[in-house]
């Protein structure tokens, strides 16, 4: 149901069961994350689809102060479902991540959020990041 309120899609969301599928999603949630531990918005711009419903720059913005302010040291994803509905991934992830803020203090978080991911060839660019936020 999360799905079709995000995404206004009309036909009732199916589990992906393409094993190959499920994997390539994993595989991009592991390349964002270490273009997140690289701390450069050039390393992360090609996961998010310029039409991020948040906005594009704003996201930029964001991302390029958090890399200012904090180091992340360790960022793991955890795919534990995946849904298909009208040609777009709904991804639920569970996320752990531990940085160094810029005074050298240790922290960590850890959440669970909804990735909504267009199919673009091989990868998935992110249209719509909801419940615990990531950044």
């Amino acid at each position: 149901m999360a799905l079709l309120l995000a995404t206004g899609c009309a036909s009732e969301p199916q589990a992906v069961t393409d094993q190959q599928q499920r994997e390539q999603v994993g595989r991009n949630m592991t390349a964002l994350g270490q273009g997140l531990r690289a701390g450069a918005w050039s390393k992360v711009e090609r996961f998010f689809s310029p039409a991020y419903h948040e906005g594009y720059g704003e996201l930029r913005d964001r991302l390029e102060a958090q890399f200012r302010d904090e180091r992340i040291t360790d960022l793991q994803f955890t795919v534990n479902r995946v849904l298909e509905s009208d040609g777009l991934i709904n991804a639920q992830v569970h996320w752990r991540k531990t940085w160094v803020d810029k005074t050298g203090k240790p922290a960590k978080a850890e959440g669970l959020s909804e990735f909504i991911l267009k199919p673009q060839g091989r990868a998935y660019r992110i249209l719509r990041i909801s419940g615990d936020r990531l950044f």
